[in-house]
């Protein structure tokens, strides 16, 4: 199953006994969507590709005190509506949850308009927000359980394609803390630290360099897990990876809330290149043509 259809079962399954959540989307195409809007027409809100009047009509539902929930594209939800989240929910403080698909290079098949290679820093800069980035089903669906019982201003960013499982599974205890680590910690090893759909490509290598390597899941980011910090004070070597631009990603967050506790271990970051991709070739392709090929990862760490 996709996330995006996870979640919204869950957002179907609660509006069984709440009505005063809201479910607002700009997009048609999801087998969920069909079902939450067959089952609750008046809960469900198709905006059409507006997604800027979608937050604004978003906005207006919250002032009510409902529970809103808000999915589209993840390009156009983070860099359409920008200004719109902003002022909305950024501003008025509102517990709106923005539901975005397709992050990274997701949409790969589409050209780089269809890219979402810059929503995590555009996003992270609005403040007030909690952002998720999960890399299966079952850590999507505890956002999603999450965010329906306790509203609020959120960012959840899912991955277009089928995730394997994580293995150990997320526990309650990871899901509180926002991160769940694989392998011993030691002071001689490189802490490879990722989310979504990139995640597994950590995990595959770390699984074939365990003695040199531990693997960090962090599926929220923002706000940035305190116990991770005090994790890391034990790491001298990290390598962050990021299907996402050069400035603003995933490392640059870390780096900055390691700064902020004087922390400066050895830090690379591994994002796709600083460019616009007009190649096609499918997702893998586009990875190893911008720079987040297996063998990146594996020459960073074997060179940090």
């Amino acid at each position: 199953m996709l996330q995006r259809d996870v979640f919204i079962n869950e957002v179907i399954e609660s509006l069984e006994k709440d009505k005063s959540i809201y479910f607002l989307s700009a997009d048609f195409g999801a087998a969920s969507l069909d079902i939450l809007r067959e089952k609750f027409p008046e809960n469900f809100i198709h905006c059409g590709i507006s997604e800027q009047a979608m937050i604004d009509i978003a906005v207006g539902l919250a002032l009510e005190s409902n529970k809103v929930f808000v999915y589209a594209m993840a390009p156009f939800l983070s860099l359409r509506a920008l200004e719109q989240v902003k002022c909305g929910p950024g501003l008025m403080k509102l517990p709106i949850c923005l539901i975005s698909v397709g992050i990274g290079l997701g949409y790969a098949d589409a050209g780089p308009t269809h890219y979402a290679n810059e929503d995590y820093a555009c996003l992270r800069s609005i403040v007030g927000n909690s952002i998720f980035t999960p890399s299966d089903n079952l850590t999507t669906e505890m956002i999603a359980k999450d965010l329906i019982t306790n509203p609020r201003f959120s960012y959840v960013r899912l991955d277009r394609d089928n995730q394997p499982d994580l293995v150990p599974k997320i526990t309650d205890e990871n899901f509180k803390d926002g991160f769940k680590v694989f392998g011993e910690i030691g002071t001689d090893k490189t802490a490879i630290i990722s989310h979504g759909k990139i995640f597994h490509n950590c995990y595959s290598i770390y699984k074939k360099k365990k003695e040199k390597t531990i693997c960090i899941n962090i599926f929220r980011s923002k706000p940035f897990p305190e116990k991770l910090i005090k994790l890391l004070k034990q790491i001298k070597k990290i390598l962050v990876v990021d299907e996402q631009t050069p400035q603003g990603n995933l490392g640059s967050c870390i780096y900055e809330n390691l700064s902020k506790n004087n922390l400066y271990p050895k830090i690379k970051i591994r994002s796709l290149d600083e460019m616009f991709f007009f190649e096609n070739g499918g997702r893998s392709y586009l990875l190893n043509k911008s720079g987040l090929s297996d063998k990146d990862i594996i020459s960073d760490i074997d060179g940090i």
